[in-house]
């Protein structure tokens, strides 16, 4: 009897145990920051230590050389642009009025001209012109009419308005024109660094003045919204753990305070030595590092902080 009331009590206290606690160090997700062109670095706006923000600027490079090269296609965009709503626009009342008048003069000159052509073919009939007078009399009649027929060609052009095609060659002009444009804002952007999250700066690599290439590392952020920890469990116990495993963590300088998260990564080889021979002794102590990503939005966990981690297993054992 009382070896089966030291078994039953064994087995509560068994079933009522946390999971177990393990160590590790508190850390940063870091991002190293680099501009993706060549060039000077003009500025550099952070310090470490420094809290920024998502999209705030870190450090510029140098763009007078490429600035003029953008404002010229600025330029070309704006005549593009200009030539398009002027074919668009169609023809001015002014315009119009103006050749309506040159057609009117130009019937004149070769109505004119057209009775002084009569009249010297009588007279080249009756003998009193030469024939060098008709002839020219019979030319200036002839551009006249050419003329005549110009002035009506251009007024018809005129109240036709552009064509379909002239337009859409302009709009092509005009869109190819705000394409390289774009390019160019896309060019010069590359000379602006920001950041892509918020967090602080750990480290800043470069100084006013230096000449970097591409790949560079500039600035180095750290996620103080999303630490993480590792933390080194037996290899017993992988059996009850799984990616996205809920875990709790606490520090000892909050007092004791839990911080919600989840397994992010449980590594592939083992860790410490013996690495080939392994003792029944040993085996118990061989263990494998697990990743635990931890959500902060107050920003209240610093790197280098040793925390305690307990993982959970009860979604496992809902699916068994």
């Amino acid at each position: 009897m009382k070896r089966a009331a030291l078994l039953i009590c064994a087995c509560a206290c068994s079933r009522a145990a946390p999971p177990a606690e393990n160590q590790g160090v508190i850390e940063l997700h870091e991002r190293v920051l680099s501009f993706e062109v060549s060039g000077r670095v003009k500025e550099r706006r952070v310090r470490r230590g420094e809290r920024v923000e998502a999209g705030q600027t870190l450090a510029l490079l140098d763009d007078s050389l490429e600035r003029p090269q953008r404002e010229a296609r600025a330029a070309e965009a704006r005549a593009a642009d200009a030539q398009l709503d002027l074919l668009k626009a169609g023809t001015r009342a002014e315009d119009l009025r103006a050749a309506e008048a040159q057609l009117r003069g130009a019937r004149a000159a070769e109505d004119t001209l057209r009775d002084s052509l009569e009249r010297t073919k009588k007279l080249r009939a009756e003998g009193t012109v030469p024939p060098s007078q008709l002839d020219e009399i019979q030319g200036q009649h002839d551009r006249a009419r050419a003329e005549r027929q110009a002035a009506e060609e251009r007024l018809a052009a005129l109240r036709a308005g552009a064509r379909s095609q002239e337009v859409r060659a302009a709009l092509a002009r005009s869109s190819q024109a705000h394409a390289q444009l774009d390019a160019e804002d896309a060019r010069l952007s590359r000379f602006v660094l920001r950041s892509e999250i918020p967090g602080v700066v750990l480290d800043t690599h470069v100084e006013p003045g230096e000449v970097v290439q591409p790949g560079t590392p500039v600035v180095t952020v750290g996620e103080t919204r999303r630490p993480y920890l590792d933390v080194f469990v037996p290899q017993g116990e992988l059996g009850e753990m799984a990616v996205g495993s809920p875990a709790q963590v606490r520090i000892d300088a909050l007092g004791g305070e839990w911080f919600q998260g989840t397994v992010e990564m449980i590594g592939r080889s083992l860790e410490f030595t013996p690495r080939y021979l392994f003792s029944e002794k040993e085996r118990p102590n061989l263990v494998v590092r697990v990743r635990i990503d931890l959500q902060d939005p107050g920003e209240r966990l610093h790197a280098g902080v040793p925390a305690f981690a307990r993982i959970s297993t009860r979604h496992l054992e809902a699916h068994k």
